[in-house]
């Protein structure tokens, strides 16, 4: 079992799928009883599995398959109304598009210190990222020296900086391999959207984790994501769940927004700060 702090992380889950079920407009208090019942049933499982049970539990009980459709949609639509001007500014520059990568990574729904806004996405994209055991340049000599790049995906609205990154690698020649959620979880892409979103590109390849855990949890997907020159890991939620279960996977780097407060102080920085940093510096973090 783990979290980083067993209060704090419960209280956040719970936060976070009430508030899916406020959002929903669903008023019978019985299904919040159900809910907490349920969370706390599973705690036990450890950060991973209760936050995503816990999510696909509600799915089935409210009948709904994909409980953040619409703002995905209306996401995505933002951000590719936007997003043309905002990497026209960019030019050649791999890291540039690495550094908006992470910056973009606001999107999420309303967690424990933390409310996510619209308007946040596009307004702070210029905040100052924090670069933790790598460098700038030291990333540009990684990137010229891979072959084949993976890249976990996590949110929509943001998954188009995503999109334009994965692009821009392989534009420079090199093969990407895009590893996404098959089935839906919170407000993160699935392997559907990804691949209709990328077909046109080529040296791309879409892989699906087969459910609605990150492809991080499969352990059979292991050798494939350790196999990369360099492997990217987008956002929080992947980020914790690599804390969680240590799979090594080679050359990996993060890039994150450091939304939660409890995670904003294990790594050294003001709370939602972007982030990039190298698996070297983040497995040095330590869970007490």
């Amino acid at each position: 079992m783990w979290y980083i702090d067993a209060p704090e992380c419960l209280l956040c889950l719970l936060e976070s799928r009430y508030a899916e079920l406020k959002k929903l407009n669903v008023k019978d208090p019985s299904m919040y009883v159900e809910l907490g019942r349920y969370v706390m049933e599973n705690a036990g499982r450890g950060r991973v599995a209760v936050f995503i049970e816990s999510h696909v539990w509600l799915r089935r009980r409210l009948g709904i398959n994909d409980l953040h459709h619409g703002e995905k949609a209306s996401l995505e639509s933002l951000v590719k109304d936007a997003i043309g001007n905002l990497l026209s500014n960019l030019g050649d520059d791999v890291v540039r598009y690495v550094e908006l990568a992470a910056a973009a990574n606001s999107v999420d729904i309303p967690m424990r210190g933390y409310r996510f806004s619209t308007e946040d996405l596009l307004a702070r994209l210029n905040d100052e990222v924090r670069w933790l055991g790598i460098t700038r340049g030291g990333l540009r000599e990684v990137i010229a020296r891979a072959g084949s790049i993976g890249y976990v995906v996590d949110n929509a609205g943001e998954f188009q900086f995503d999109k334009a990154l994965i692009k821009r690698l392989a534009e420079l020649g090199r093969e990407v391999v895009v590893y996404a959620r098959s089935e839906p979880y919170e407000v993160d892409v699935t392997e559907e959207y990804v691949i209709d979103e990328l077909h046109d590109l080529n040296n791309v390849k879409v892989v699906g984790s087969g459910n609605a855990y990150s492809a991080l949890v499969k352990r059979d997907l292991w050798p494939s994501l350790g196999s990369h020159d360099l492997l990217i890991i987008k956002g929080l939620d992947n980020f914790e769940t690599y804390l969680e279960l240590r799979p090594g996977l080679g050359n990996a780097l993060f890039l994150l927004r450091a939304k939660c407060p409890l995670i904003a102080r294990l790594l050294g920085v003001p709370t939602n700060s972007p982030v990039v940093a190298s698996r070297g510096y983040v497995d040095k973090i330590r869970i007490q």
